[in-house]
């Protein structure tokens, strides 16, 4: 799991549908102007990124990883 400054549980890819931080979910703040992830969120083919991706704790890595 990736938790930015604010707590905010991050989730790149699927063009930021699933993350908390997008602005869209109620409670959260916009989180996308100062994250790491961002480029993941805006590609359509975010999940080659997992392959070469660090972020170990990520969602989405998993996914990819484990299917």
């Amino acid at each position: 799991m990736i938790i930015d400054i604010t707590g905010t549980e991050i989730i790149p890819g699927n063009h930021g549908k699933d993350c908390l931080g997008n602005g869209e979910h109620n409670g959260f703040e916009c989180c996308c102007d100062s994250c790491s992830y961002l480029m993941c969120c805006m590609n359509e083919d975010y999940r080659e990124y997992c392959e070469i991706c660090g972020e170990s704790d990520c969602v989405r890595k998993l996914d990819v990883l484990f299917c």
